[in-house]
C-alpha cells in the first residue's frame, strides 16, 4: 500500500494499493483514525502514517473487498473507493 497524501476536501488520506493486478485508490477517513486511536482531535500525519502501517492489512482487505463488490467489516467499512467517492 502506497500512501498518496491527504485530501483535505474529503477529511481522508489516499492510499493506492494493488487488487487483482489493478492499482486501486482508497479513502481512509481521518475520522476512522481518530476514532481508533481514542483522539478528540485531527491525528498529526506521522500518528496516520503509523496507524496505516499498523493497520495496513485490513485496510488492504476492505478496499480488496470494495473492489470485488463486497462491503468490508466495521470499522473498516467506512474506507471507500475513489470510484464510489
Amino acid at each position: 500500500m502506497e500512501v498518496l497524501g491527504i485530501d483535505m476536501t474529503r477529511e481522508a488520506y489516499r492510499v493506492s494499493t494493488p487488487v487483482q493486478g489493478v492499482d486501486v485508490l482508497g479513502y481512509v477517513p481521518e475520522g476512522l483514525v481518530m476514532e481508533m486511536l481514542g483522539l478528540n482531535r485531527r491525528p498529526g500525519h506521522g500518528e496516520v502514517y503509523a496507524w496505516l502501517e499498523k493497520h495496513l492489512t485490513a485496510v488492504e482487505a476492505a478496499m480488496t473487498k470494495r473492489y470485488t463488490g463486497g462491503v468490508p467489516k466495521s470499522p473498516f467499512d467506512r474506507i471507500t473507493l475513489a470510484e464510489e467517492a
